[in-house]
């Protein structure tokens, strides 16, 4: 990714986070409503195991042994985890304490009414404002990631758990998670590639997986939460969005705009199935922060090997025959994932 390409995109996804975090917002009171009125047992002690793999003594514990067992067994790369993890955590708590105390956002349980109402504060209650768990458990995911990149999947799996317990335990509100979730992998990322080598291929990587990642994820739950729209309105999205899905294959095999060269028509191709995936099972602003947010992805260093869905259908066999099988397979795909979402939709209708 060349740096004026950084600069456009970094400035992209800022803004792509910002627009989530503020849609978040307005899920905070009812969700807090929401977890208020339930009382379960069995899941306040799952969410309270899940919430200990979250806490800052419990990772610096385990990196600093991480370190101890690299440095007794002379494993560089398990002592280069171990230090990195800790130093991250460090940053980590310096950051989220600040914030804490500076903001002063109530948690849950003290917010009464959906007023926003900040300041600094020490006040006990008052430091619900970004997620310590949240961003304890990113930031050492990063961190392990960044040297075991076959973990990252678990580990941010694991990430996205320790904030959920912790929205279900009624100690924080969605937004909070949410920023605490990006600080962590953005400062965990950071320590763990070192200065030195942020720009290249740290802050890249951030903008082509990361940033994708967490709008398909905010994707899915703003559809869970959110009831359908009127049917006139919904057979609309529905109908768009299946044309552009096929529009996008036709674009892909090369039918439309033939003069181009393959990666652009494979670009072209699986923005305009995303937007139609979109489009049909979301609102119209939504299918735009998809496009923007894979752009990147798109164009960037992947443009000579350009599959859908980070490849997960493989590359392009040689031969027509082989070339329309994969693209019908394709379409399949992203009409499966219409009909999934589609069924998701309204699930846990929190917002009208």
């Amino acid at each position: 990714m060349k740096r004026w390409e950084q600069f456009l995109f970094g400035v992209s996804s800022l803004a792509i986070l910002l627009i989530i975090g503020f849609k978040l917002h307005e899920l905070d009171m009812p969700t807090a409503r929401f977890v208020r009125s339930f009382n379960i047992g069995i899941v306040n002690r799952i969410g309270d195991l899940i919430a200990v793999a979250g806490q800052g003594a419990v990772l610096t514990g385990l990196f600093v042994l991480v370190a101890l067992v690299g440095w007794w067994w002379k494993q560089d790369r398990l002592k280069e985890i171990g230090v990195r993890g800790v130093l991250a955590l460090l940053w980590v708590t310096l950051v989220v304490q600040l914030l804490k105390h500076l903001i002063g956002r109530p948690r849950p349980r003290f917010a009464h009414a959906d007023q926003f109402v900040l300041g600094p504060s020490l006040g006990e209650g008052l430091d619900s404002f970004p997620s310590g768990h949240a961003i304890n458990g990113f930031a050492a995911a990063a961190v392990i990631g960044w040297f075991l990149p076959r973990l990252r999947v678990p580990l941010f799996l694991l990430g996205g758990l320790i904030g959920i317990s912790r929205i279900v335990r009624g100690s924080h509100f969605p937004t909070d998670v949410y920023t605490g979730a990006v600080l962590g992998l953005v400062i965990g990322t950071l320590v763990a590639a070192g200065f030195k080598h942020w720009k290249d291929p740290a802050f890249p990587q951030l903008i082509q997986i990361a940033v994708p990642w967490i709008v398909v994820l905010f994707c899915v739950i703003w559809i869970m939460l959110h009831s359908a729209s009127p049917w006139p309105q919904e057979r609309l999205h529905l109908m768009i969005g299946v044309g552009l899905v096929f529009l996008g294959m036709l674009i892909r095999i090369g039918v439309i705009l033939q003069r181009h060269p393959q990666w652009v028509l494979r670009a072209i191709g699986n923005i305009t199935i995303l937007l139609g995936v979109t489009t049909a099972c979301a609102p119209w602003w939504m299918a735009g922060l998809i496009v923007a947010a894979f752009l990147p992805y798109f164009t960037g260093q992947h443009r000579h090997d350009n599959t859908f869905l980070f490849g997960l259908l493989g590359k392009r066999e040689a031969g027509t025959v082989s070339r329309w099988k994969g693209e019908a397979l394709a379409a399949s795909a992203a009409v499966l994932g219409i009909v999934v979402l589609r069924f998701l939709q309204g699930l846990l209708p929190l917002a009208s």
